[in-house]
């Protein structure tokens, strides 16, 4: 008889703890499916299916930023299957493209979806709309705070610098300095330099223990390094494949990407190699330069490298240029 009386008062203990779970983020979205979510495209003169949904993805990302939002949808709806971040663009494109009271929903849906994948720029457009109460979302801080939170872990530095606004505003200093510590521009290193003129030394203490239990919460540099490397293989490898294709000739999908993200590193190294088109010269001739003499390595040629410092020349005078000087000199 005691077994009795007592085991529904420990039920109902455990279903009241049951019932203050938080549900998890992402179960407070719809069910979502890259197949049913996508329309139907077709193949233009940038994009086809059967090229590699790296190229594709990174087709897209320079004709939406080039202006060319048709092209730019068919090349990211081809890629979105393999790379979620193509979501968030296409929300935007959405968002973009006239009246949103037809087309809310389709935000919605692509934000969520790529939200879903762990994809901090869908995340954090899942805090914006939950927070502003937009686009088919209903306000409800708590749950934008959470979205915000998760966008910060996994790297994106709006969403940092939010959320240490946040924490700021309701006066908890120490976890808004602990966030800051995360924060890598040197710009940035400000923000947390001066909250901590605001804080005591107890609070600094606080803070630098938050700071070590968020850390293997959060994303680290290393994973947000290869995060960015692959963006930028995708971007100039969709630049050569559109404007030097035979760059690639010879080369397997694999063995392209590896030469890339390789090759990008390679370049930044460099310093003669001061911004982005440096480094596609540099790519497009150093490939050219191994086709001929497999060790090849153009940065320790002068006659390449005056080419790529000479301001007066495009990038496309800057690769003939430097092709003709392989072809001449290189056996």
């Amino acid at each position: 008889m005691k077994v009795l009386n007592v085991l529904p008062v420990a039920l109902l203990a455990w279903l009241a703890g049951c019932s203050t779970q938080e549900v998890p983020l992402n179960d407070t979205l719809p069910k979502l499916t890259a197949q049913a979510l996508l329309p139907a495209v077709t193949a233009n003169e940038y994009c086809n299916p059967q090229m590699d949904s790296d190229i594709l993805f990174g087709t897209g990302l320079l004709m939406f930023e080039d202006g060319s939002r048709d092209v730019a949808q068919t090349c990211l709806v081809m890629a979105a299957p393999k790379h979620p971040r193509a979501f968030c663009y296409l929300s935007r494109m959405v968002m973009q493209s006239g009246d949103l009271s037809k087309n809310k929903d389709q935000v919605f849906n692509y934000t969520a979806y790529a939200a879903k994948q762990n994809d901090w720029c869908a995340e954090y457009g899942m805090y914006d709309m939950y927070s502003s109460g937009t686009l088919g979302a209903k306000k409800d801080a708590a749950l934008a705070m959470r979205w915000l939170l998760r966008s910060s872990q996994h790297g994106y530095p709006d969403a940092r610098k939010q959320l240490i606004k946040q924490y700021e505003e309701q006066g908890n200093l120490a976890e808004a300095y602990a966030w800051s510590k995360f924060l890598t521009d040197a710009e940035d290193a400000r923000i947390g330099a001066t909250l901590k003129t605001r804080m005591s030394a107890a609070q600094i203490a606080e803070a630098d223990k938050r700071y070590n239990e968020l850390v293997p919460q959060v994303a680290s540099k290393a994973a947000l390094d290869a995060e960015e490397r692959a963006e930028d293989v995708a971007r100039y490898s969709a630049q050569i494949y559109q404007d030097y294709p035979d760059t690639f000739k010879g080369l397997t999908s694999a063995e392209r990407y590896a030469y890339m993200s390789q090759s990008i590193g390679d370049a930044m190294d460099l310093p003669f190699i001061r911004n982005r088109d440096h480094v596609l010269i540099y790519i497009v001739i150093n490939r050219a330069a191994q086709l001929k003499k497999p060790d090849a390595n153009i940065a320790n040629d002068q006659r390449i490298v005056t080419l790529i410092e000479d301001k007066r020349l495009t990038v496309d005078e800057t690769i003939e240029s430097g092709l003709r000087v392989v072809k001449t000199f290189y056996r």
